[in-house]
């Protein structure tokens, strides 16, 4: 069965810039599942539930959650892959000879269900976490500009990271909502045109929302931001 599996960033992310109900067209067209483990649901849902705030947002995603949009997943063999993987990221990189924790449970949930189910992708926002998978070598001079000190690395574990995570393939909130406008599913914020004296709508309406998820926490440059819109302008023009 297709799959993605989402960590918490980017539903958070697509929560707060009001986006959240394009996860349900977006499945319809991607014909599979769209997964949360537990360790993402007690991030999303359960923690934020029990304070003031993000309760809001708990609800919204409970919503999608219980109208099947998101399905949660769970089992014994993710829990223990992810500890396992958790464990060895954690006593990967040392600065002041004590080991950085990069991440965290609900990130390694992810990444272990997605290796089980042998998912088509994961759905991360987090700089550190894509990282992880696709240059966990970069990480070391990442913290090191961070931190402003040398960081050691345990090699053996680098390796087995490299090893185990490789084949994960990659998306962000920013992949998942151009995907959207290209499905033409954010159509329905734009007025008809002769309501605007507004030139060029829908190329300020992809600006707008790849802004709006890039200073809600998507890890995504300027250049990025300014590629995506290029080539979306160059492909209407054909």
């Amino acid at each position: 069965m297709k799959s993605l599996i989402f960590d918490s960033g980017p539903i958070i992310n697509l929560t707060l810039n009001n986006l959240l109900w394009t996860l349900q067209p977006l499945k319809q067209k991607f014909s599979g599942s769209f997964l949360i483990p537990e360790g993402v649901k007690y991030e999303l849902i359960d923690e934020p539930l029990t304070s003031k705030k993000f309760k809001l947002e708990a609800l919204m995603v409970l919503k999608e959650l219980y109208s099947g949009t998101l399905d949660l997943v769970k089992s014994e063999k993710i829990r223990f892959l992810s500890h396992r993987l958790m464990d060895i990221a954690n006593h990967t990189f040392k600065a002041y000879d004590s080991y950085i924790a990069i991440v965290h449970i609900g990130e390694m949930d992810v990444l272990a269900t997605a290796k089980l189910l042998g998912s088509e992708a994961v759905v991360i926002d987090e700089r550190t976490t894509r990282m992880l998978i696709e240059s966990p070598e970069l990480i070391a001079k990442h913290l090191q500009a961070k931190l402003h000190t040398h960081i050691s690395v345990d090699y053996d574990n680098l390796r087995v990271l490299k090893k185990e995570l490789s084949p994960l393939k990659v998306l962000r909130s920013v992949e998942l909502i151009t995907l959207a406008y290209e499905f033409h599913i954010l159509d329905n914020l734009i007025l008809p045109d002769e309501l605007f004296s507004y030139k060029n709508l829908r190329s300020e309406l992809l600006s707008a929302v790849l802004w709006g998820l890039r200073l809600n926490g998507c890890s995504v440059s300027d250049e990025e931001i300014q590629d995506v819109l290029k080539f979306e302008l160059k492909k209407r023009k054909l």
